[in-house]
């Protein structure tokens, strides 16, 4: 069980069967591949992604199809296998937000799904062949 001290949530112990693989890591944060999604302490939607590696980082994220219910992830195939999915149904997928100091003016980012497999304790950031504004949605209407 890796023990790490987050400077959001103070000294963590998680079990290893919550911390995810993320070969690839995320754009930006080279070297970074372990993550655990953490509820978010007020409760809510929205849960963090924190990375087990570096506790300063952590990004809030929820289900993309809170912000659009009629949203669906487009994953490749090659992509399902990697992260060891037969079909997307068996994973989950969250959406990162942008939380600025106004948080009414949250965004997220639809264009970049980040699809896990808990089943493998795998995930991978999938970019969407999709319009770039994607990339910034209003999470509370208009931004």
């Amino acid at each position: 069980m890796p023990t790490f001290t987050t400077t959001r949530f103070g000294p963590l112990t998680i079990p290893d069967d919550r911390v995810y693989t993320m070969a690839h890591g995320l754009p930006g944060f080279p070297g970074l591949r372990q993550f655990v999604l953490l509820p978010n302490p007020g409760g809510g939607p929205f849960q963090w992604l924190q990375s087990v590696e570096r506790g300063d980082l952590a990004f809030v994220v929820c289900d993309p199809c809170l912000i659009d219910p009629a949203y669906t992830a487009e994953v490749r195939k090659e992509d399902l296998d990697e992260i060891g999915l037969a079909n997307l149904s068996e994973g989950f997928v969250v959406a990162i937000l942008t939380v600025p100091a106004d948080p009414k003016k949250m965004t997220a980012n639809l264009l970049g799904p980040i699809v896990f497999s808990p089943g493998t304790l795998r995930a991978r950031q999938v970019v969407q062949a999709r319009p770039l504004d994607l990339a910034r949605v209003a999470v509370f209407g208009a931004a």
